[in-house]
């Protein structure tokens, strides 16, 4: 589906090659990250969004997390029509570095508060979507996945109309679209992947002023994904052996499920500070349980240094085990808790500017796992004390860099 929707823009612009090359503006640009990160964590790795590995407990340094390199080719072909295409190289679910599409859009001006968007377009929920692989952009070495966790995905596939007006001396833009998007997810000690897809739609207003952005989002899809190890559990809670296990496993099962997803998020300058923060909350009804995600985040200014604080939490909400298992409560009771990543964090570091092109950060994390948590990990060894974790650091140095 993803590949045809960008064979389809592809096609849409052959069609345009009549128009002689003098008729258009083209652009290249180009952003990266390289970066190492170590952690004292010897039991699981620290991993970001889809990676199936990262420091840890593969190894205690890592250079593949947040190092990334990406091409980006802007083409106009009026001054109401162009097309963007983003190509981006990182780690990803097979632990290769390929060139991926991360976006391919035609944009339209329709009239001059309304653009229409077609094609593959960033996930656009939080603050930092239209530019989350851009780090140069931001303030951290990477987002904060207490929050950008709950979306691990960086685009998706559909329509989006853009709609700008002011209000009191606030430019108010308003954002929808109709999306679908799909990607592979790794397994957890494993080099198998499954596939999660979703479709769906979303609404945000965006409210900004010279110093403060407010930002207000909501998404409904519907999401499946299963693994076989699911499907054989939901098999034998399905047969005659359970009076309730029929509905016990349409309650747990996640095909076409119902998703939920909100956030509020502000950024705010004042003079040489900066605070901003974000709130997410997402709800599937699945095994998946209630889970919210929050940070905040204060900076200074000191001519090209900037030191900042981060303080982070994710936690979930919802039972643990189910009475109408039986004797596969403790199965059961396992993948409730499957999803439970409940962790409070605490960031400082340091960005100076070394030119207007490259921007070195230093972060240093203390990560602390809730109790009866998986925490922000993955690859969990036979040693991770799932009851009382312990708490772990995670430094890294990234130098960050557009052109």
């Amino acid at each position: 589906m993803r590949n045809n929707m960008i064979k389809l823009l592809f096609w849409g612009l052959l069609s345009c090659w009549h128009i002689p090359a003098a008729a258009f503006d083209y652009f290249i640009s180009g952003f990266g990250t390289a970066s190492v990160s170590c952690a004292t964590n010897d039991n699981a790795d620290y991993v970001i969004n889809d990676q199936p590995e990262g420091p840890g407990r593969s190894r205690t340094c890592d250079a593949g997390t947040d190092s990334l390199f990406g091409l980006q080719l802007d083409l106009a072909f009026t001054e109401d029509l162009e097309f963007g295409v983003q190509v981006i190289a990182d780690r990803d679910e097979d632990r290769a570095h390929l060139p991926d599409v991360n976006v391919a859009q035609l944009r339209w001006r329709a009239m001059d508060d309304l653009t229409i968007r077609l094609g593959r377009m960033p996930t656009p929920s939080f603050l930092f979507s239209e530019s989350r692989q851009v780090r140069f952009s931001m303030p951290w070495v990477r987002p904060p996945l207490e929050v950008y966790g709950l979306l691990p995905t960086f685009s998706h596939d559909g329509v989006e109309f853009i709609f700008q007006d002011n209000y009191a001396g606030w430019l108010a833009e308003w954002h929808s679209g109709v999306t679908y998007l799909e990607f592979d997810t790794p397994l957890t000690n494993s080099k198998d992947t499954e596939l999660i897809e979703s479709y769906g739609g979303f609404l945000n207003l965006t409210l900004e002023n010279d110093n403060t952005l407010i930002k207000l989002s909501y998404s409904y899809s519907e999401t499946s994904f299963t693994t076989a190890q699911m499907e054989s559990l939901f098999a034998v809670l399905a047969s005659p052996l359970f009076a309730e296990g029929k509905q016990l496993v349409d309650d747990l099962r996640l095909d076409q499920s119902p998703t939920h997803l909100a956030a509020f998020g502000f950024r705010h300058y004042h003079e040489d500070w900066l605070v901003m923060g974000e709130f997410s909350f997402r709800t599937i009804d699945s095994f998946f349980r209630d889970q919210f995600g929050a940070y905040l985040t204060v900076a200074h200014q000191f001519g090209s240094w900037m030191p900042y604080l981060t303080l982070a939490r994710r936690w979930t909400s919802g039972p643990d085990s189910d009475a109408r298992a039986g004797f596969l409560q403790a199965e059961v009771g396992r993948l409730l808790t499957s999803s439970r990543y409940d962790a409070s964090r605490a960031a400082i570091g340091l960005a100076q500017d070394f030119n207007e092109y490259i921007r070195i950060k230093v972060q240093t994390e203390w990560i602390q796992p809730d109790h009866n948590s998986w925490g922000l990990y993955t690859n969990h060894g036979s040693d991770y004390d799932y009851r009382y974790p312990k708490s772990n650091w995670l430094f890294t140095l990234s130098v960050d860099f557009v052109f």
